[in-house]
């Protein structure tokens, strides 16, 4: 065992988990104590501490200059930072908190995952060990996503970035725009040539609910959380009936997180029914190839939307309810999970849509048709209020280009509406992706006076902040790219080097092989016993691998 771990181990040509090795000597004595121990060193791995993520360098006020100012040391934040040191300008980073990170460091789970593919959402090929060995795990863990951020924010450098910031206002100034602030209790005011606003809008204050009963439900022995910001770590999942309401990202997530730590069934409520997708529809859409306007080959769109058809009729999953004029509600996400499809097949989890919890009482909630579900546990994943106010307030700004411009030199570089049409770009699900993008063209604007016009001029279309939407900075990117090669190299960089990363660590016919070895696996799992062949769900997408092209490494031989 531990020679075959020392080889695997020495494997880089493609990602791997971390492998260790254990050997039991056999008897029943010690089972328990050896399962333990497995456990707990396995566990050990996926902790991160977030001590980590509060910068222990430099003066505690940053200068009176910088070339830019970016407010918030979320993921976009750092990203942006980046990409204007690469091009050589001095940073100053103002966030609110005491620590970096962003909504991963405030209402992230432990166990939340990314909802797009590996590829998709990494930071590695910023900062510079882009390598396929030390590939995240797919839909990466919260843990390596932290760690991520923790390695952003050093490469950002510690000495750039002051925390404790209290952001008052961003005003038009000579030169640029001064940035009024309070950090560590002292006013400072600095002075940039260009300000990227990195605060959050989809993510703000969580909405808060109360239901009728809940004391009586609660008396009785049941659970009321929000599934976020780990309030329910420490939670005894086991033969528990889950109730989950909504059905965002978080919900969808605290929905694999039930039946993955042994709920015996989970019942969705909510207003209409999402969109879900298996893992390797959302992979799909990153390593397929992109041609010169960077859109997929249609046929093999039309393919893998069959199969997705299919694996909706043989699970008995509920299909969206927008389906087929739409692909997703407007304002939802599409979430990704191959939990969702297996536990729908096994009879674990159902969806009740429309429908809203009307009251709580002793061992059940009651719906407003009057029906009733037995749970220990109610899950209300209600969402967030925006929060494009704290954008506007800053900056008395409230009308923004397209191009994600309020001003010239002034970028809301956050996260918009997912409308209808949002995935069908080379962003894919990633709001990282659209980032990388976006700030590399604030960086390229700053350095080329010329593309003023093109980037914030009065012909670029514009909205409402509160009506921002994906489809928007979409169109908008595509413009930019067919009037700017610099842009366009921007793009065809960035999908390149994503695509490199995905035939080197996740190849299309392992990931295929392995996936449909996980997707395999969850049968037993979940049902906590072998579920034999003939009885597990099907597996769609064995064909995949015809429809992902060739390894860019060859082509370029």
């Amino acid at each position: 065992a531990a020679k075959v771990a020392a080889a695997l181990r020495a494997d880089a040509a493609v990602a791997r988990r971390d492998v260790r090795a254990f050997a039991h000597a056999g008897g029943d004595d010690d089972v328990d104590a050896f399962a333990a121990g497995v456990k707990g060193a396995m566990v050990a791995a996926q902790r991160f501490d977030k001590t980590r993520l509060a910068p222990t360098a430099g003066a505690k006020t940053p200068p009176s200059k910088a070339d830019v100012v970016v407010v918030g040391a979320g993921m976009c934040g750092l990203v942006a930072a980046h990409a204007a040191r690469a091009k050589g300008l001095s940073v100053v980073v103002l966030e609110r908190r005491a620590v970096v990170g962003g909504i991963w460091n405030s209402v992230a789970n432990s166990s939340s995952q990314v909802n797009s593919s590996e590829g998709g959402y990494r930071l590695a090929d910023l900062i510079g060990d882009d390598v396929a060995s030390k590939a995240n795990r797919d839909h990466s863990p919260c843990c390596e996503v932290l760690s991520d951020i923790d390695r952003m924010a050093r490469a950002v450098g510690h000495e750039n970035i002051f925390c404790d910031a209290s952001v008052a206002r961003v005003l038009p100034a000579e030169g640029g725009y001064a940035v009024v602030a309070t950090v560590g209790g002292q006013a400072v005011l600095v002075q940039a040539t260009g300000v990227v606003m990195a605060c959050n809008d989809r993510v703000g204050a969580p909405r808060q609910v109360t239901y009728a009963g809940q004391d009586a439900f609660e008396a009785a022995g049941g659970t009321v959380a929000r599934g976020i910001g780990d309030d329910l770590a420490g939670y005894d999942f086991r033969g528990k009936r889950v109730v989950v309401v909504g059905f965002g990202a978080f919900a969808v997530e605290n929905v694999r997180t039930a039946l993955e730590h042994g709920a015996s069934h989970v019942t969705v409520v909510a207003r209409r029914q999402g969109t879900v997708c298996p893992k390797i529809i959302d992979y799909l859409n990153f390593v397929k190839p992109f041609d010169d306007e960077f859109n997929h080959d249609s046929i093999t769109n039309v393919k893998q939307m069959r199969c997705w058809q299919k694996l909706y009729a043989a699970s008995g999953a509920t299909p969206p309810d927008c389906w087929p004029e739409k692909i997703k509600h407007e304002g939802h996400t599409i979430s990704v999970s191959d939990v969702w499809w297996v536990a729908s097949h096994l009879g674990m989890l159902d969806q009740k849509t429309p429908r809203q919890i009307s009251s709580l009482e002793a061992g059940g909630c009651v719906l407003d048709d009057g029906s009733r579900v037995a749970c220990d546990l109610v899950v209300a994943c209600i969402g967030f209020h925006r929060n494009t106010t704290v954008c506007e307030s800053l900056t008395g700004l409230s009308s923004i280009k397209r191009t994600n411009y309020l001003a010239p030199n002034l970028m809301y570089l956050a996260d918009a509406e997912i409308d209808e049409q949002a995935f069908n770009y080379f962003f894919g699900s990633s709001v990282l992706e659209y980032a990388k993008f976006y700030a590399a063209v604030f960086a390229f604007g700053l350095t080329t006076p010329a593309a003023a016009d093109d980037l914030y001029g009065d012909d670029v279309p514009t909205d409402s902040i509160h009506d921002r939407k994906w489809t928007h900075y979409i169109g908008a990117a595509r413009d930019l790219i067919s009037k700017h090669d610099d842009v366009r190299e921007i793009a065809r960089g960035q999908v390149d080097r994503r695509t490199a990363h995905l035939w080197g660590s996740y190849p299309p016919a392992s990931y295929v092989s392995m996936n449909k070895l996980e997707w395999e696996e969850l049968h037993h799992r979940l049902a906590g016993k072998h579920v034999p062949p003939e009885d597990q769900l099907p597996y769609f997408f064995d064909a995949a691998p015809a429809w992902c092209g060739t390894d860019p490494a060859f082509d370029k031989e």
